[in-house]
């Protein structure tokens, strides 16, 4: 099964939406690092493990791979950071809303995707119809996610459009 990293952002948005049970049916192992399990307050990290997303912890050795990190890229939270050395770890694509950590993702030759790219995803695999991806990105949407406009509204546009 292919892996996905999630970051803060995503989960967040993912829980705005009501997609987190329903992202699960994606064929992907979705993992979180246990920073970003403890961080998370709403919805709470814990409460993601039982629904089936996954957490993975760093190694004391690993410490060292993420102050370089952290020298080469000083935007990116020190969590966000984890979700990065998660992903080149495991060789897998990282799934965020943050900048600053798809900057570093970029640079660092990692495929970086996010909320729209699952949503997309989700109507591929016939999960979703376009009218419910509308529906929960609206739901993101009002929360006040920070999502790439134009993008946005293409999908919403297209998703209402194959609605009718």
């Amino acid at each position: 099964m292919n892996k996905l990293i999630l970051d803060t952002s995503v989960c967040i948005d993912l829980y705005r939406g009501g997609l987190l049970e329903t992202v699960l049916k994606l064929p992907y192992a979705l993992i979180l690092p246990d920073v970003i399990i403890a961080e998370l307050i709403e919805p709470p990290g814990e409460s993601l493990l039982p629904l089936g997303f996954r957490k993975e912890s760093l190694a004391g050795d690993d410490i060292q791979d993420i102050i370089e990190l952290r020298n080469r890229y000083p935007k990116p939270s020190t969590n966000d950071l984890f979700a990065l050395f998660l992903a080149r770890r495991n060789s897998c694509p990282i799934i965020t809303g943050d900048a600053a950590l798809r900057d570093a993702a970029r640079q660092e030759g990692i495929s970086v995707n996010g909320l729209l790219w699952l949503l997309d995803d989700l109507i591929k695999h016939g999960i979703l119809t376009a009218r419910q991806a509308a529906v929960a990105l609206e739901r993101v949407l009002e929360e006040g996610s920070w999502l790439p406009r134009k993008e946005y509204e293409i999908r919403l546009k297209k998703w209402h459009d194959e609605s009718r």
